[in-house]
């Protein structure tokens, strides 16, 4: 099973209209290597949408720090349906859970 412990954008405030940078702190307790493709969410209050999917490796017994890129056109009003000023954005395998609250990007032109 793999735990996903912390995800830290590059930038907070973030420019609008560009990609974004993300550290995503995971950790694999178990005893062998597993592969598992990442998924990152956005919400702007309502249904999470996804933003981006990448097969990663998780070595057995590790705490790893893997490092992703957000595409600009999944940060954009014409993704959303209006301006982008602040995105909550989650990181799994699957989408999550009603109420959960992600972390809160904002973006500034």
């Amino acid at each position: 099973m793999i735990r996903f412990h912390m995800l830290i954008p590059a930038e907070n405030p973030a420019k609008a209209g560009q990609s974004l940078n993300i550290l995503l702190v995971t950790e694999n307790p178990d005893g062998e290597d597993l592969t598992r493709t990442v998924r990152f969410y956005g919400s702007m209050g309502r249904q999470w949408r996804e933003l981006l999917a990448e097969e990663r490796v998780f070595p057995a017994n590790s705490h790893s720090h893997l490092y992703f890129n957000l595409p600009a056109e999944r940060l954009s009003e014409d993704f959303w349906g209006e301006d982008v000023e602040e995105l909550a954005i989650a990181a799994g395998v699957s989408p999550p859970e009603p109420g959960e609250r992600g972390t809160l990007v904002f973006f500034e032109a």
